[in-house]
């Protein structure tokens, strides 16, 4: 089965309560070692401090290498509910949208949340035509394959 992504964007937030050097290496679970991470400071809705970290991804052997991490690190059942979640996570501009627990990205495992404080990873599907049934129905067949 081809390998269904153009790019990826990996992206979080740190807040004037977190260690900087520990969310980088939440995001650094997802990232293979060669993908440069991009820093830069924010304010808050309080003008609170608020760093954002992202990496872009595009180079072919790179993104394959990220897609192989999240495959490696999830938890036990994750993979089961990846299938699942595919319809919701997927807009019209066939992106699919992930987001990992920040907390247990650090101690180097993934599992999926619906908390915004996360580890994003956005993730450009290429489907033919680029409709939104396209592309969920590629993506199922894809992760299918790929847990099978």
């Amino acid at each position: 089965m081809e390998f269904p992504f153009r790019n990826a964007v990996v992206s979080t937030f740190v807040h004037a309560t977190e260690d900087e050097q520990r969310v980088l290496s939440a995001l650094r679970t997802l990232l293979p070692e060669e993908v440069e991470v991009h820093r830069s400071r924010l304010k808050g809705h309080h003008g609170n401090p608020i760093v954002n970290l992202e990496a872009k991804v595009g180079q072919r052997k790179l993104l394959r290498g990220l897609w192989q991490r999240v495959l490696t690190k999830l938890r036990a059942g994750e993979l089961e509910k990846l299938g699942k979640i595919v319809p919701e996570r997927v807009n019209e501009n066939c992106f699919f949208y992930l987001r990992f627990d920040k907390q247990l990205a650090h101690a180097g495992e993934l599992a999926f949340t619906d908390s915004g404080d996360a580890v994003h990873l956005r993730l450009k599907v290429t489907a033919y035509p680029a409709k939104h049934e396209v592309a969920v129905k590629l993506l199922e067949k894809f992760i299918g394959a790929e847990s099978g």
